[in-house]
C-alpha cells in the first residue's frame, strides 16, 4: 500500500479514469490489467461496474451477468450495478429479470437524470411483455416496489398488507407462521391497528390431508388453523382425538401436549400449520439456558458515573460474582447496525444492514446468532419490542419462537420479562436460548411518558418540555431534564429485573444458566459535546454470569462484536473464523485489543470514525455525506487525536499513529468509496 492513503486515493481515482478510457476506446487487453491492478486496492461498487463493462464489451454475458451479482451483494443500493443487470438481462432476453432491476434503480438513483434515465428502459422493457395480464400485474409491482415500506412495520410486509397467517419460506428449514398471541375476537391486524397486539412465530409447516410425525418421546405440539372452518384430527397410540371446525380458534396457535411417544396421525380438511415438535425432556447441557438481555440505549459511562450499584441495584447484585466490563464500546451509534453486528460478530461495512429506510436481506449473507445456538441443540425463543430486529429485517433466522410486540404499542420490560418467565416455566424441561429485549429507555429522548414510576420520582421542574427533540433519538442534544427521567426509567427497568435474577438464581445453580447483559449504545443527550460519537454515546454494559465466567471488573477493551464469541466459548460452540468479533483474553483469547473502533455510516450524514485507546480519542470525519446508496466521498476529511485527560490535538506529535488510525478507517470503508459523483 502507497504511503499516504491521500496520495494512494488520488492515484486510484486517476487509474478508474483511465480505465473508463481504455474501455471507450476498446482496448480490453489494457484494461483488463489496469482493472486487476484497482481489484489489489478496491472492491468497490465502481470496480464491479468496470469489470462487468469489460466483460460486456467481449461479449461474454455470462461472466458479466456473475460479475453484477456478486457487486450486488456487496452493494445493494448502487444505481450503476442495478441499471446494468436491467441492460445484461435485457440483452439476453429475460424480459421480466430485466423489468426488475430497472425498478430498483428507479428507487435507488441518485437524481432526477438518472432516475429519468432507467424509468426510460423500464417503459420499453414492459411494452414488450406481450401478455397485457402480465402487463398490468408488472405496473402494479413497480408501483409497490417504489413505494413499499420498510421491515419495522412487521408484522405487515413491506406493502402494508398483514402477515398473519401467512406462511413463509414454505419448504425450507425456515418455514415459518405468523398468528396472533393471546387476543379473543381480534383475528387480524392492519396498518392502524398492528402495534397494539401481540404475535406469535412458529417455525414447522403448513400440512392439508393426512400427515405422520414420529414423536421419540413425551412433546408439545403447536398447531394452528388457517381458515376458521376447519376440522382437525389427532390419532396416536390407537387413541383419537377429533376437534370440530369450532374448536380451535384461528387466531392463536395451540400447544397440544401428547405424553406418550409414537406415530402421530394429523389430519385436516383445510390447509393448516403445524409446529415443529417439542420434546419436553432434553438431555441437560452445560449450561442448560442461555439469556441474552438487550436493553436500548444504556450507556456505561452513565451508570459509571452515577454508579453501577445506585442506579441499578439489582443487576449489580447479580452481576457482581461474575463479569463486568468497565471498558466495552458499541461500534456503531444506532440500534439497526449495531444489533447486526452483535447477531453476526461483524462490523457494520461487513454485515451492510446499514439504510435506515431500504430493505436489505442481510441474513442471506450472514450467520446469526439464534442459528449457532439452534444448531447446538437449543429451543432458541426471542421476546422483542425491538421494531429494528422484526423478523423481516432477516430476525426469523435460527428461532423457533418469536413473540413481538412494537414497543410503542406498550409492552414495556414488565410484560417482557413475566413472557419470559412463563416461557421458561413451561418449557423447563429444555435446553434454551432465549432473547429478550426491553425497549424503555427509548423513553426518554422521544419525549414519552407513560410509567406510573418514573412519572411519580420526578421532580415537576424536570416534567417541562425542554423543546429539545432531536430529529431522530440519536441527534437528541444534551438535555438536563432528560438525563434526569433517564435516570429514573434505568431505575423502573432494574426493578423488573430484580424479579427475573432472584427467578433465574431459585431455578438454576450457577454451572446451569449463562446470562449476558448489554446494550447498543448510549445516549447522546448526555454530553454537551457536539458531537454523537462521545462515550457516553459508544460506551456500552456488557455483564456475564454463569458457567465459566470469571468474577471480575475488566478494563480489558472489548468491542460489541465480541459478545457473539464470547458466548459461544462459553457454550463450548466453535468461533468461527469469517468473523470480525475476537474472544477478550480475559476468557481465554490469545489477546487483548489494542484499541476500539466505532463507525457511523448513514446516509445523509458524514461518515464519522472515533478510535479510542489507553492515551488518544481519534476522531475521523468526512466532508461530504454519506450517499443515499451508502457510499462515501473520502476526498477531503479531518482528523484529530485527541489526549484523552487534556483534550488537547495531538497528530502533529504523534504523526505515526495518526496515519495508522487513518490506514484502519481506509480498510473499513474503502468497499464504499466514491468519486465525485452526486450523493
Amino acid at each position: 500500500m502507497k504511503e499516504e492513503i491521500k496520495d494512494l486515493l488520488q492515484y486510484l481515482n486517476s487509474l478508474k479514469i483511465e480505465i473508463e478510457d481504455l474501455l471507450i476506446n476498446n482496448r480490453l487487453d489494457e484494461a483488463e490489467n489496469k482493472i486487476n491492478e484497482y481489484s489489489t486496492y478496491l472492491n468497490n461498487s465502481e470496480f464491479y461496474t468496470l469489470k462487468a463493462t469489460y466483460y460486456f464489451q467481449r461479449g461474454e454475458y455470462k461472466e458479466t451477468l456473475e460479475t453484477l451479482l456478486e457487486g450486488l451483494q456487496k452493494h445493494p443500493f448502487s444505481f450503476e450495478i442495478l441499471f446494468n443487470l436491467g441492460i445484461i438481462y435485457e440483452q439476453m432476453n429475460d424480459v421480466l429479470s430485466s423489468w426488475k432491476y430497472y425498478a430498483y434503480a428507479a428507487k435507488y438513483s441518485r437524481n432526477t437524470s438518472l432516475h429519468e434515465e432507467s424509468t426510460e428502459n423500464l417503459k420499453r422493457v414492459i411494452a414488450q411483455i406481450s401478455n397485457p395480464e402480465v402487463r398490468t400485474e408488472k405496473l402494479n409491482e413497480l408501483d409497490q416496489i417504489l413505494n413499499e415500506v420498510d421491515a419495522r412495520v412487521f408484522p405487515l410486509d413491506q406493502d402494508n398488507n398483514s402477515l398473519v397467517r401467512k406462511v413463509m419460506h414454505k419448504g425450507t428449514d425456515e418455514e415459518f407462521m405468523i398468528n396472533m398471541y393471546k387476543t379473543h375476537s381480534v383475528g387480524d391486524i392492519n396498518v392502524n391497528s398492528r402495534i397494539f397486539f401481540k404475535t406469535e412465530l412458529l417455525k414447522g409447516k403448513e400440512i392439508q390431508g393426512d400427515n405422520e410425525f414420529f414423536l421419540n418421546s413425551p412433546s408439545i405440539v403447536p398447531i394452528s388453523k388457517i381458515q376458521q372452518s376447519t376440522e382437525i384430527k389427532f390419532s396416536i397410540n390407537n387413541q383419537t382425538y377429533p376437534f370440530s371446525e369450532k374448536d380451535l380458534t384461528s387466531n392463536n396457535f395451540h400447544y397440544l401436549k401428547f405424553n406418550e411417544p409414537g406415530k402421530l396421525k394429523i389430519s385436516a380438511n383445510k390447509a393448516v400449520f403445524v409446529g415443529n415438535p417439542i420434546e419436553m425432556d432434553d438431555k441437560p447441557k452445560t449450561p442448560k439456558l442461555v439469556f441474552k438481555i438487550f436493553i436500548d440505549g444504556l450507556s456505561y459511562k452513565f451508570l459509571e458515573q452515577k454508579g453501577l450499584e445506585n442506579v441499578m441495584p439489582n443487576a449489580y447484585a447479580f452481576f457482581k460474582e461474575g463479569f463486568i466490563s468497565k471498558n466495552s464500546y458499541a461500534t456503531s451509534e444506532w440500534t439497526l447496525p449495531s444489533k447486526a453486528s452483535i447477531n453476526t460478530g461483524k462490523y457494520p461495512t461487513n454485515h451492510k444492514l446499514l439504510h435506515p429506510n431500504f430493505t436489505y436481506n442481510f441474513e442471506k449473507y450472514n450467520k446469526l446468532m439464534a442459528e449457532y445456538f439452534k444448531e447446538a441443540g437449543y429451543f432458541t425463543t426471542k421476546i422483542c419490542t425491538n421494531w429494528r430486529t422484526t423478523p423481516t429485517f432477516g430476525y426469523y433466522k435460527g428461532f423457533d419462537r418469536i413473540l413481538y410486540q412494537n414497543f410503542i404499542g406498550g409492552m414495556d420490560c414488565k410484560e417482557v420479562i413475566m413472557e419470559a418467565i412463563e416461557h421458561l416455566e413451561a418449557f423447563s424441561g429444555k435446553n434454551q436460548f432465549l432473547s429478550i429485549s426491553l425497549m424503555d429507555l427509548h423513553n426518554v429522548p422521544d419525549e414519552i411518558e407513560n410509567n406510573l414510576y418514573a412519572q411519580v420520582n420526578t421532580d415537576i421542574f424536570y416534567r417541562l418540555n425542554t423543546q429539545n427533540k432531536g430529529e431522530t433519538s440519536v441527534l437528541t442534544k444534551y438535555d438536563e431534564n432528560k438525563i434526569i427521567k433517564y435516570y429514573e426509567e434505568i431505575k423502573r427497568v432494574d426493578i423488573f429485573l430484580g424479579v427475573l435474577f432472584d427467578y433465574i438464581n431459585k431455578k438454576y445453580n450457577s454451572e446451569e444458566f449463562l446470562v449476558v447483559l448489554h446494550s447498543d449504545h448510549g445516549q447522546t443527550f448526555l454530553e454537551k459535546e457536539n458531537s454523537i460519537s462521545h462515550e457516553s454515546r459508544r460506551k456500552i454494559p456488557i455483564m456475564i454470569k454463569g458457567k465459566g465466567i470469571p468474577s471480575l471488573m475488566s478494563d480489558e477493551t472489548i468491542e460489541s462484536i465480541d459478545i457473539l464469541p464470547i458466548m459461544l466459548h462459553q457454550c463450548g460452540i466453535k468461533i468461527p473464523d469469517n468473523i470480525d468479533g475476537k474472544l477478550p483474553k480475559c476468557f481465554g483469547g490469545e489477546s487483548e485489543r489494542q484499541f476500539a473502533f466505532t463507525q457511523i455510516i448513514h446516509p445523509n450524514q458524514t461518515y464519522k470514525v472515533a478510535i479510542s485507546d489507553d492515551q488518544h480519542n481519534f476522531q475521523f470525519e468526512t466532508e461530504k455525506k454519506v450517499g443515499n446508496d451508502l457510499t462515501v466521498c473520502f476526498e477531503n476529511y479531518t482528523m484529530m487525536l485527541l489526549d484523552k485527560h487534556t483534550n488537547r490535538d495531538e497528530k502533529d506529535v504523534y504523526v505515526e499513529k495518526l496515519k495508522f488510525y487513518e490506514k484502519v478507517v481506509f480498510e473499513h470503508i474503502k468497499e464504499f468509496i466514491r468519486w465525485n459523483k452526486e450523493s
